[in-house]
């Protein structure tokens, strides 16, 4: 592929014509009606997706809609280099989906009342621009029904009493969820929920929690093989990579790396984290290890989960804590305090005990934070979110570590005891906190 020969500066909104092509609608309002989605609550803090947005609409108004291409689009809006390759560096796609759930967002928000729609269908980068139909005026919709009515049989009573049975049936069955879900909604742990997970719970920005995506590689077409080593979870410049190599001698070529799987273990505990996020913040947004870079979740408040060798953006964590994951899954003290150990020791199977870490750091913008849950076992992972959402540990952290106040930082280890694949006890272990964390 060759870099487009008319590089287009998208620093500033380009001069539309007269009227948009392939739609009736004029440049000008579709110019005023990207200006009040850039400058919503949506858009305004997000440089990176105005930046596309900008650049797409533009190009859609220029009569350019067919360089509105996955490779183009990496050059020219996300600064990649000419050797930029998107069977690789998934950028646009992940942009692309994130672009998709802020322009719903606003359309169900702020813009509800804005005449004209700017969408992307699925799988195209091209935006479709049109007026939003004029909801019909609520006399005429109720004139059309009573002109449409006819005499029923008795029939619809019967089905109508039957409808009220399943519906009282189904009330009764659901109350006890219903009880169960309200015990861990955020609003109602009080002060405690706050302090622990400060501006994650906020409605202001989103939350993006990011979880591991194990490496999988196939034989070739038509082959049965499908294999994953799990020592190796780093893709990048994957043919020079010994244990690659090594794989590829003993099974001969093959194709990858897939991330067709994640772990039951680290999605039972991403089921748990967000429904009990979305209770008071509908923008959470779960992304797979393999597509999230520190570049495309900067906006957000992050929340890491899973396990650690699954995780890259935990090795380039911007801050570096006191407690760090090493190879053989272990937890390093970097700092002993009193009365603490050095290393904390995993068993070499996960079967009867297992360390969890949560830790809380600033995030790349203001007013953002990153979160990390992470444990070496399923167990351990689904232990911590537990322990983070419950009202009774969620008081217990706070009288731990003494946090007064929502942009402290801090970092807690757990030691999780396990019976049948169940956690059945977790319990503090050491802990952190720092008014003011420092960037490596």
């Amino acid at each position: 592929m060759k870099r487009p020969s008319t590089p287009i500066d998208i620093g500033e909104p380009r001069k539309p014509s007269k009227t948009g092509p392939e739609t009736n609608l004029p440049a000008e309002t579709i110019s005023s009606q990207l200006d009040r989605i850039l400058s919503s609550a949506e858009f305004v803090h997000s440089e990176r997706l105005s930046r596309f947005l900008r650049f797409t609409v533009g190009s859609s108004l220029e009569g350019h809609k067919d360089q509105l291409k996955e490779y183009s689009l990496g050059i020219s809006v996300f600064d990649r280099e000419p050797s930029y390759d998107p069977r690789i560096d998934p950028i646009v796609r992940v942009e692309a989906g994130r672009l998709r759930a802020k322009l719903r967002e606003y359309y169900q928000t702020h813009g509800r009342d804005d005449p004209v729609l700017i969408e992307f269908p699925k799988g195209s980068y091209a935006p479709v621009l049109q007026l939003r139909k004029s909801p019909e005026p609520a006399g005429a919709r109720l004139l059309a029904r009573l002109g449409g009515m006819r005499v029923l049989s008795c029939g619809l009573g019967f089905i109508g009493v039957t409808l009220a049975i399943i519906a009282a049936f189904l009330y009764v069955q659901n109350r006890g969820l219903r009880k169960q879900l309200d015990a861990v909604r955020p609003g109602a742990l009080g002060e405690a929920s706050r302090l622990v997970w400060g501006c994650t719970l906020t409605q202001d920005s989103e939350a993006l929690v990011v979880f591991g995506s194990p490496v999988f590689f196939s034989g070739p077409e038509g082959s049965d093989l499908f294999i994953r080593l799990s020592s190796l979870n780093e893709t990048s410049n994957i043919n020079a990579n010994p244990a690659f190599q090594d794989l590829q001698k003993r099974f001969g070529p093959l194709l990858g790396p897939r991330f067709d799987y994640a772990l039951m273990g680290d999605a039972r505990a991403l089921q748990s984290l967000t429904a009990f996020l979305c209770r008071v913040n509908p923008r959470v947004t779960a992304l797979p290890a393999h597509l999230a870079t520190w570049d495309n979740v900067r906006d957000g408040n992050i929340i890491i989960l899973g396990t650690p060798r699954m995780l890259p953006l935990l090795k380039r964590l911007p801050v570096r804590g006191d407690f760090i994951w090493d190879s053989d899954h272990n937890i390093v003290n970097r700092n002993p305090q009193s009365g603490e150990q050095a290393v904390y020791v995993t068993p070499s199977h996960f079967d009867s005990m297992s360390y969890a870490l949560i830790g809380r750091f600033p995030g790349l913008r203001p007013n953002r934070q990153i979160l990390s849950i992470t444990a070496h076992s399923a167990p351990g992972i689904r232990a911590a979110v537990d322990f983070l959402t419950s009202a009774e540990s969620l008081r217990s952290m706070v009288d731990t570590l003494k946090i007064s106040g929502t942009e402290e930082s801090y970092e807690m280890l757990l030691r999780v005891y396990v019976d049948s694949g169940n956690a059945v006890k977790t319990e503090y272990v050491a802990h952190r906190l720092s008014r003011k964390q420092q960037a490596k």
